[in-house]
Parts: C-alpha cells; structure tokens; sequence
C-alpha cells in the first residue's frame, strides 16, 4: 500500500507510516508519520516518542548536525513496525527538540522503497527488502 507525500512541506515530501516499540515488545498506539531522508545518516526520534516507549537506558553517542557540527545525543535500539513486517533493533537517535521521525539511511538502505513523485506517493516494495 502506498502512502501519499506529507504536502505539510514544500515542496512534498516522501514519508511512510510506521509504529515504534521496545525490542521485541508489541507497538502501542497508532501509525505514526515518518519522513523518509536520503541524505540522514541514521533515524532520528523525538524524545517524547522514545519517552513513551519505555526504553531501557540508551547510550551517549556524538552526532554531526545538518550544518556538520557535533551534537551530544542518545542512541537506544527500537524496532520499526511497517506494513509488511517489522525491522528488530534498528539504532535511532533521540532528537531532543524535534517533532518529526526521520527515517535514515540505516533503515532506508535495507527497503525496496518507490518514491513516485508524479503521483506525489511512497510504498516499501515486498520482495528483497530486509524486514
């Protein structure tokens, strides 16, 4: 199935509709939006959501911003629910001040992913995707 671009940005960006959860722990809550970055290195997720996961303690890493400056952040292992299966203890940073999921290469490298941008739409293919 595939999910229509968020038209909250201009132009239109690709997202995807996931769930997050503990390891190995069932996802509570509904489908979130998650926007689909290329040019992110890793996952990025807000604290509040993380917070809400009950995560057990992360571990302190050194990321490089957008402008390449260093950010002291926190990395926990969560897995990613999708449509068609789940993706087990995926590294995500926690983003104190963000309000957005960003899916990043650490996960977008192991999806089949079509990103149709005339019908403005996104769909993880089945078949050799890692999930």
């Amino acid at each position: 199935m595939a999910t229509d671009y968020s038209r909250r940005y201009v132009p239109p960006m690709p997202v995807l509709m996931i769930r997050l959860s503990a390891p190995e722990v069932a996802p509570l809550g509904r489908s979130i939006v998650a926007v689909v970055d290329t040019g992110a290195d890793v996952c990025l997720v807000p604290r509040v959501v993380l917070a809400s996961l009950e995560l057990s303690v992360g571990e302190p890493v050194l990321i490089r911003g957008q402008w390449g400056e260093p950010v002291a952040a926190t990395r926990y292992p969560v897995d990613l629910h999708f449509e068609h299966g789940v993706m087990p203890a995926v590294d995500v940073v926690s983003d104190p001040d963000g309000r957005e999921v960003i899916l990043g290469r650490n996960v977008l490298n192991k999806l089949r992913l079509l990103l149709d941008g005339p019908e403005q739409s996104t769909a993880v293919l089945t078949g050799k995707s890692r999930l």
